[in-house]
């Protein structure tokens, strides 16, 4: 054990089988490489989870949108007809898609299952809000390991850049 750790070298082998992609890294490399592949996998998640969210929060808006334009189509008794409001219908149809339990070929809504149909959007929307939030935590989770990581691979360089400092200085005395 006569070699510092600078001097430790291990042997990478390439991925496609044969030895040709053979390579011999330093410590200080292999510690890099390992960080970087980290750090990109955890991006990679990041962002993955982040298109899912931002999927998900446009279908919270489009139900916020919906629950909108029923209030606004409801008359003085609390009623809906949608056959006055085509465009309503299409957002209910669409809502359809994303979950909401709606009744099919259905246009006017007494008050009581109007009401039963704003629940059912509601609850879809709690139930996509949940799933944002748990998802806000998986990404807050992968954006603190790759903190982690950074500063793991700064504390592993770190000792290895200053033995190489003082070493320099042991030479140039």
């Amino acid at each position: 054990m006569t070699d510092t750790i600078e001097n430790l070298n291990l042997k990478v082998s390439g991925t496609n089988g044969d030895d040709s992609d053979d390579k011999e890294l330093s410590l200080e490399e292999l510690s890099l490489l390992l960080c970087t592949d980290r750090v990109r996998m955890l991006e990679e998640k990041t962002r993955k989870e982040f298109t899912e969210l931002k999927k998900r929060q446009s279908e919270v808006r489009f139900l916020h949108k919906l629950l909108k334009g029923i209030n606004a189509a409801t008359d003085s008794k609390g009623n809906l007809n949608l056959n006055d409001y085509p465009d309503l219908q299409e957002l209910l149809e669409q809502a359809r898609e994303f979950g909401v339990d709606t009744p099919q070929d259905k246009t006017k809504f007494s008050r009581e299952e109007k009401e039963c149909l704003i629940e059912n959007i509601r609850l879809t929307t709690d139930d996509l809000n949940i799933q944002n939030e748990m998802q806000i935590q998986s990404i807050t989770r992968f954006t603190n390991e790759r903190y982690e990581s950074f500063q793991m691979a700064r504390s592993i360089l770190k000792p290895l850049h200053e033995d190489k400092i003082n070493k320099a200085r042991a030479i140039a005395r």
